[in-house]
């Protein structure tokens, strides 16, 4: 009878072993899987956080009807993204044929027949970030061929949270174009500029102008300096550390560069600071002819015309003689913090110790 009971006692003992063998194998298995799903559901979470190019943490739930309800909205109108994708947040930055109201829009900023046809542009929208961080809806016009390249630049300048100041289209400006850099407004398509300011790149929709308040076109002539807009002249002194200043190092040279434009900034005697252009237009664009700004005159609407033609204004001149001993100075910082500078006799601000050129003016001065 002994011996009957340790045989008993000897087979309960290696089932008891088997039984946990057999669980800890399977609990084994279960952590390696659960621990796989889990670690598949973080990574994304986990690579986004080290990622300082997106904005929008990895979220699971659709955002698409506050999406189809941003693009309702109106151009200046704040939005709501948070939680979104980066895939929803792209959703939100679009474009358009010219619709009838477009169309009508396009004239009020100055278009006739002889810049562009309406069917060779494309309206779209984008976001970006004003200068207290919000996101707000911004709109623009360019020419179809630059279209998606454009959306990219503004999607990539909006995850690298580039500030903006404003952006509308400059029928809200009428034909006063210089009102709407003076603005601060963010522009592609527009009309009256002079030949410095790259007017046949801009009436055909291949330039864009990035805060133009802060980034004037500022062109030497020799004994004066010309500015564009004219409330740029606050902005002369580049060597000053400010925000909104676009130079080689800015983010919107690269993002801009990048997409296939080339930045005026670096064009010594005429530095255009706020203008990207795309690398060439078309041989089968023909170029406007701007007339200089002391003899345009007020045109009347053409019968012929399908769409009402709207009066060009315009554009005021300003020529800012320079003289010995006058201060340029940034409004934006105290004096006390020594942003104003004298103006030596023989030497240009803009450039160092480069001394002013006797260049006499192609054109009349900017504004």
């Amino acid at each position: 009878m002994a011996k009957q009971k340790k045989k008993t006692k000897k087979r309960l003992r290696l089932g008891r072993l088997v039984i946990s063998l057999t669980l800890a194998v399977a609990l084994f298995g279960g952590l390696i899987f659960g621990g796989t799903k889990v670690w598949r559901m973080l990574m994304p979470v986990i690579s986004q956080i080290g990622n300082d190019e997106t904005t929008a943490p990895i979220n699971t739930l659709s955002h698409q009807k506050e999406v189809e309800q941003i693009k309702k909205k109106n151009a200046l109108d704040q939005a709501d993204v948070t939680g979104f994708s980066d895939r929803e947040l792209r959703d939100c930055f679009f474009s358009t044929d010219l619709d009838d109201k477009l169309k009508q829009r396009l004239v009020n900023m100055g278009w006739t027949e002889a810049n562009i046809a309406p069917e060779q542009l494309a309206y779209l929208r984008v976001l970006y970030r004003d200068f207290d961080n919000n996101t707000v809806i911004g709109e623009i016009m360019v020419n179809k061929e630059i279209a998606a390249a454009v959306q990219e630049v503004f999607f990539d300048l909006y995850i690298h949270k580039y500030q903006i100041g404003k952006m509308i289209l400059a029928d809200a400006y009428g034909t006063r174009i210089s009102e709407s850099y003076a603005d601060n407004n963010t522009v592609g398509l527009c009309f009256g500029l002079t030949a410095d300011n790259q007017a046949d790149f801009h009436a055909r929709g291949y330039a864009i102008d990035i805060n133009p308040l802060y980034n004037p076109l500022i062109k030497d002539n020799g004994n004066s300096l010309s500015v564009f807009p004219m409330e740029g002249q606050l902005y002369l002194d580049r060597t000053v550390n400010y925000n909104h200043f676009i130079n080689e190092n800015d983010y919107a040279v690269t993002a801009f560069r990048n997409a296939g434009f080339n930045w005026r900034g670096a064009v010594a005697g005429l530095n255009d600071y706020k203008h990207f252009e795309w690398g060439a237009i078309p041989a089968n664009v023909a170029p406007v002819e701007p007339e200089p700004a002391s003899t345009q005159e007020n045109t009347q609407p053409s019968e012929e015309t399908p769409m009402e033609q709207a009066p060009i204004v315009d554009e005021p001149v300003y020529n800012e003689p320079i003289e010995d001993g006058t201060q340029v100075v940034d409004p934006s910082y105290p004096m006390e913090d020594s942003n104003s500078y004298p103006l030596e006799e023989g030497v240009n601000p803009n450039y160092g110790d480069e001394p002013i050129v006797d260049d006499p003016l192609a054109n009349e001065p900017i504004y």
